[in-house]
This record gives C-alpha cells, structure tokens and sequence, in this order.
C-alpha cells in the first residue's frame, strides 16, 4: 500500500468542498484515501489505528465514489474506472450530463456490490 500523508480536497456537499490531512494516493482521476471520520477520530486521539475501510474520490470534483472493506477492493475499483474518459469531467453537474453516465453508473454499482460496503 502506497497511502502517504496529504492534504487533498474532498467534497462536503453538492457545491462545496474542504481540504482534509490524511493518507491518501492519487490515481488519477481518482484518490484513495481513509475515511474523513477516521482521520478526525484518530487526530483528536480517539483512535489509534485506522480500520481497513478505504474510500475511492473523484481527483476533479471531490466527489465521494464508495466505500470500500480493503485497500485491495479500492484499488481493484480503480483500475477498472479510471480509463473511463467520463471521469476527465471537472464537475458533479457535467458527469450527470455525460453520455456515458448510465453506463458507467451501472458499473460504478455494481463495483461498488462487488468490493463495497453496506
């Protein structure tokens, strides 16, 4: 696993995003990365370890992907995606509107039935 300490910028919601410290790797056009609880969690000493869950963000706009049980499933997730030229797209708004949404929406699902967590 190649996670190191970054700061990277993650949606918060729809139309704005905060910057966040945490292990992370960018593959573009995505970043894996810990889950922002964990990283609050173990900042404020409420946790010492991280668990094995690892969530997949779109690189552009920030947005959430999934959640995922292991480092391995995240990655497997972005190998698979990250060719998808939909994903060149820098906002939530433009990805809706792609060709090729319903598409890789239905592969994004079922990836995320695959190596997801519910």
């Amino acid at each position: 696993m190649s996670l190191t300490t970054q700061s990277i910028q993650l949606a918060t919601d729809q139309h704005s995003s905060k910057a966040f410290t945490m292990p992370a790797e960018h593959v573009y056009p995505f970043i894996i990365h810990r889950t922002i609880d964990e990283t609050i969690q173990k900042k404020n000493g409420e946790r010492v370890r991280y668990s094995k869950k690892h969530c997949v963000s779109h690189l552009l706009t920030g947005a959430l992907l999934g959640v995922f049980g292991s480092y391995k499933g995240a990655s497997r997730v972005v190998d698979v995606l990250k060719e998808e030229p939909i994903w060149l797209m820098p906002s939530t708004d433009l990805l809706a509107v792609h060709e090729d949404w319903d598409r890789v929406a239905a592969k994004v699902r079922e990836l995320k039935r695959t190596y997801g967590l519910f």
